[in-house]
């Protein structure tokens, strides 16, 4: 997978484990990153674009991630190491699960966003051509009620004809009450050095 981004420089990236509850997750000494959106999003698309390699398993199935898949990721961002784990969460509102299900999901999701000690950050995917729903904002809530960074990136935007991106960032923004610029956006062939540097701002480096 080819990476046009420079500063980043992901030298390993693994799977360490899945955990389909609380009591599965195995200890480690990783700072946390989570990626979670809806079902569909491009979570996985996004995860092997974000470290320039296949490492999540991509499906055409919707919900078909349904517990934390932990990843190690170690490099270097502007010359300085650095070792995280990125936490593929479930995706959500995916309606054709049963409902014990996705209240299940619902559950886990919430639990490790407000009892994980390690989280340094949450990035939440967002479709670029739809505007932020109810489970999105509730989890901008929940980081926001817990102090958790949270980025905001909006997926598939190589999809969009040029002249209607701006529009596309600038409505979704509002949707979050942020301004245009407070999003970040990725797609295919598109530079993931915006994110690294807005996630190590967020976190430290």
């Amino acid at each position: 997978m080819t990476r046009p981004n420079q500063q980043c420089k992901v030298t390993n990236a693994e799977f360490m484990f899945g955990a389909p509850d609380m009591r599965a997750i195995r200890k480690h000494q990783l700072p946390e990153i989570a990626v979670i959106g809806r079902s569909n999003v491009g979570k996985s698309t996004f995860i092997n674009r974000l470290v320039g390699r296949k490492l999540a398993r991509v499906s055409g199935n919707p919900g078909s991630t349904r517990e934390l898949n932990f990843y190690s990721v170690e490099g270097s961002w502007r010359e300085k190491a650095f070792g995280q784990a990125l936490v593929d969460m479930p995706g959500f509102g995916f309606a054709k699960l049963p409902k014990e299900v996705r209240e299940a999901i619902s559950r886990l999701s919430v639990t490790f966003l407000r009892e994980r000690k390690y989280l340094r950050a949450v990035i939440l995917l967002n479709d670029c051509r739809r505007e932020p729903a109810e489970d999105e904002l509730a989890i901008q809530t929940i980081c926001a009620s817990e102090g958790i960074p949270l980025l905001i990136v909006l997926t598939k935007f190589d999809t969009l004809r040029q002249n209607d991106k701006p529009k596309a960032q600038k409505n979704v923004a509002a949707g979050y009450h942020l301004e245009k610029d407070d999003v970040l956006v990725t797609g295919e062939g598109m530079a993931t050095d915006p994110i690294w540097e807005r996630l190590f701002a967020v976190i430290g480096d």
